[in-house]
């Protein structure tokens, strides 16, 4: 079975994006912070991982950065409150970003990437 990470602080949409990754076939791994990662998060193999950038203490290109080097993964999908387009450029610019969804959520394109 496809592996899935969401780390989302918002419940609401951790809830809503953990429910989509499950209706799509993944093992579902729901999280709210970086910090609630445990020793297997890190040496998993995810399909995908979907993530808001928005995080106490971490600037959020840095966060994506420190994404990429912690955790194994395929594709990265960030959901976010930031619509500033100079950082979702930069973001998408990075490797194996596929994705970048301000707040509201466009489910249908989460949707097409993830199934």
């Amino acid at each position: 079975m496809r592996k899935a990470l969401v780390i989302q602080e918002d419940l609401i949409i951790l809830k809503i994006l953990e429910r989509l990754v499950i209706l799509n076939q993944y093992d579902c791994r729901a999280i709210r912070s970086i910090n609630d990662l445990d020793i297997e998060d890190q040496s998993e193999n995810f399909d995908i991982i979907i993530s808001d950038i928005l995080f106490d203490g971490i600037a959020p290109l840095d966060f994506v950065f420190q994404i990429q080097e912690i955790i194994l993964h395929k594709s990265l999908i960030i959901v976010t409150n930031m619509g500033q387009k100079k950082i979702e450029k930069e973001i998408l610019a990075s490797k194996n970003v596929s994705g970048f969804f301000p707040i509201p959520l466009d489910m249908d394109h989460i949707q097409k990437l993830i199934a």
